[in-house]
């Protein structure tokens, strides 16, 4: 099984370009409601949220758009070789897909931003449950802070749509940072803010790259599955607790317990 589990690591933290993950794991959640991930699930006193696959139903869409935008420039790439680096900064991603063309990864970069904001962006929506897990948790007196490697024009429009800000204590944003996920900075920063220290907290999302960047900065990993990688993934690179998204992890805050 640890074999298997270092093999499975082996491809997304080679495409971050890491040397090395400890082999020891905390015992992944299966949960759908369950009463054994209600003690983790509540063992925070703050939240920090990614956002894209997250919060916000962004992967299809981007994958979408990656695929239209690089097709343009005369690339072909399937779905599943695009996704493989979904939650990674964009331009380390478009680094690992054309590594012999960095002549126009740049040009690339910013035809995908313009599609991206004038096409994809007016259309987002929420994850179902999204809002009400924010709410749960602040009413329960947890802080709560979005961390997100996008940039400060797209999650004003993510903001908006979860319309959750009256909850939220915290924002940082990839403007905020020198570098992006799976580098830990924006974690670093969401804590300094908050006043936290990594032990308080709890991070939330839902790729591989979140969990490297949490452990880089020694905060828990929570996993949910609405970015579209497989559940074996989130725990081989570090989540303790995994939910199908954020209605089952509120599910799981909320549920009765078993006398």
């Amino acid at each position: 099984m640890a074999v298997a589990r270092r093999m499975r690591r082996r491809g997304w933290m080679n495409a971050a370009r890491k040397a090395t993950q400890s082999d020891t794991r905390p015992t992944v959640v299966r949960h759908f409601a369950s009463r054994s991930s209600v003690t983790p699930v509540a063992g925070a006193s703050a939240y920090i949220f990614d956002v894209e696959g997250t919060l916000v139903d962004t992967v299809l869409p981007s994958l979408n758009c990656w695929c239209q935008t690089l097709a343009e420039f005369g690339f072909s790439f399937r779905t599943a070789d695009i996704h493989r680096y979904s939650g990674m900064n964009e331009k380390e991603a478009l680094g690992q897909l054309l590594p012999e063309s960095a002549e126009i990864r740049d040009f690339i970069l910013s035809k995908y931003t313009w599609r991206f904001r004038t096409e994809v962006l007016p259309t987002v929506r929420t994850v179902a449950g999204a809002r009400d897990l924010i709410a749960t948790l602040k009413l329960q007196g947890a802080k709560i802070a979005l961390a997100t490697s996008c940039q400060r024009e797209e999650l004003d429009r993510y903001r908006a749509c979860l319309g959750a800000d009256e909850y939220i204590d915290v924002v940082v944003s990839g403007d905020d940072v020198r570098r992006g996920k799976p580098h830990p900075d924006v974690i670093t920063a969401a804590l300094k803010r908050l006043g936290c220290t990594p032990g308080e907290a709890v991070y939330v999302g839902d790729t591989p790259y979140d969990a490297e960047a949490a452990r880089q900065a020694r905060v828990r990993s929570f996993g949910v599955l609405s970015g579209h990688f497989p559940r074996a993934d989130l725990h081989a690179a570090g989540c303790s607790a995994i939910f199908l998204d954020p209605k089952s992890m509120n599910l799981a805050l909320t549920a009765p317990q078993a006398a």
